[in-house]
């Protein structure tokens, strides 16, 4: 009798412990088989409050900003709108001291247009997001749509966009500047939690 309990003790003592383990996460997960979700909505949100306004302007060659997640993500694409739908950005994502992803992309310039990119995984952390256009551009096509406060008031850091996500400071630069948190410049990307 006393060996069925200690068995039956151990046997519950391990399933405890086995269930208090962390999920792993399922590899077959990824942006092309899960619903994604975009950070347009969050920023939707921000523009529909009394704190902020969205803006096309500043007029300098990048626009960045840094955010934080509490929670590991798998960026599938970014989202942008462009001045000129002939422009070609580089967007780049960089985190933990390391470029995570740059590549050249084109933009609609009549609606937020999302590129689909290699799956980006990225651990709960702090990342940089930018766009950024080459030298001679011209004034007119460097405008980008940016997020300020109301009244056209600097916003007012840390930006809770919900989901864990933060957007702690922006910046500007490039043929002038830098001109640091002015407003959120308005690049998104799409993603799923891990």
């Amino acid at each position: 009798m006393k060996i069925f309990i200690k068995t039956t003790i151990l046997i519950v003592l391990i399933s405890l412990i086995t269930s208090c383990k962390k999920d792993v996460v399922d590899p077959a997960v990824d942006c092309s088989t899960s619903s994604s979700r975009d950070i347009e909505g969050f920023f939707g949100i921000l523009h529909s409050s009394t704190s902020y306004e969205l803006y096309e302007t500043m007029d300098l060659l990048t626009h960045e900003y840094t955010f934080t997640t509490a929670n590991d993500l798998q960026i599938c694409g970014f989202g942008y709108k462009s001045q000129n739908s002939a422009l070609v950005y580089t967007i780049e994502l960089e985190g933990g001291g390391s470029t995570l992803y740059s590549s050249t992309l084109s933009f609609d310039n009549s609606a937020y247009e999302y590129i689909s990119v290699p799956p980006i995984t990225v651990t709960a952390g702090t990342y940089t997001l930018r766009r950024t256009l080459p030298a001679g551009t011209s004034f007119s096509d460097v405008i980008g749509p940016i997020t300020r406060g109301a009244g056209s008031t600097d916003p007012t850091f840390p930006i809770s966009l919900g989901g864990g996500i933060s957007i702690d400071s922006a910046n500007f630069y490039g043929s002038g500047g830098p001109v640091p948190n002015y407003g959120v410049p308005n690049i998104y990307f799409e993603y799923i939690e891990l």
